[in-house]
């Protein structure tokens, strides 16, 4: 796997370097770029592919939400982590964020533990699932195993419902954000068609509000290399920008890290 690039952006000197010196402390292979403002982490983006962003949000010139909002309309940038860390923590200003497609977001002061646990969540996982692959491989190649051998099958995230033109689907989420969700459905139950528009009922952890979402259908998938497979894997995009169904869904997904 190549080196993971990390990028932080802050006109306040201090800032990042105190960012600069946890990053290389926690994660010493990573690649650490600093940016003095959003004009030169726009200019850094151009000619780096970064595997994460940590971002002022007030800066003079192009502030930490433009800088936002020019990387998602950026081919390599639409969906890479984009962590906003600023002292400006009123619900507006973090509903902004996050309709502009922020992945998370951090309050100014913070902890060395906060910031290497969002580095964790949002980088972690991606070497974790490489060096796994790595040893899988290593070990398929010294016992003949094949490659197609059965999954071992990951406990869902939470539970929902799928509103589809046919009915209502119960479905288990195996993975959602704030701008979509990764559910499975029994097969026998009935198949949402490829760009329907759908509603996502998704059931907080310990009662509270349900998130109703608005969506469409993005892809389906077999969940086995199989026509006989029982579950079909469906990724539902949001289209909501409507802020208390974001604020419920954010409180959704902060709760999954709790648990």
């Amino acid at each position: 796997m190549s080196q993971i690039k990390v990028l932080i952006v802050d006109d306040a000197r201090f800032i990042r370097d105190h960012v600069s010196r946890i990053v290389k402390e926690h994660f010493p292979d990573y690649q650490i770029d600093a940016a003095e403002d959003g004009d030169d982490g726009r200019s850094k983006m151009e000619t780096t592919n970064y595997d994460l962003i940590l971002c002022d949000w007030e800066m003079p010139g192009m502030s930490g939400l433009d800088l936002l909002n020019w990387a998602r309309q950026q081919p390599h940038y639409g969906d890479i982590p984009f962590i906003m860390v600023t002292s400006r923590g009123e619900r507006d200003y973090v509903l902004k964020a996050i309709q502009a497609g922020v992945n998370d977001y951090m309050g100014k002061p913070f902890e060395d533990l906060q910031l290497v646990e969002k580095v964790k969540k949002y980088i972690g996982k991606r070497i974790e699932s490489s060096a796994a692959s790595r040893r899988k491989a290593a070990q398929m190649l010294a016992t003949g195993q094949s490659a197609a051998a059965p999954k071992a099958a990951k406990k869902p995230k939470g539970l929902a419902q799928l509103r589809i033109s046919s009915g209502v689907l119960r479905c288990a989420i195996k993975d959602i954000t704030l701008q979509q969700v990764k559910i499975m459905v029994k097969r026998e139950e009935g198949i949402p068609n490829l760009l329907e528009q759908v509603v996502v009922d998704i059931e907080q952890v310990k009662g509270g509000k349900v998130a109703q979402m608005n969506g469409y259908v993005s892809s389906l998938a077999a969940n086995e290399k199989s026509i006989e497979t029982t579950f079909i894997g469906v990724d539902v995009q949001f289209m909501d920008n409507d802020p208390e169904k974001l604020e419920v869904l954010t409180s959704y997904i902060s709760s999954l890290g709790k648990k």
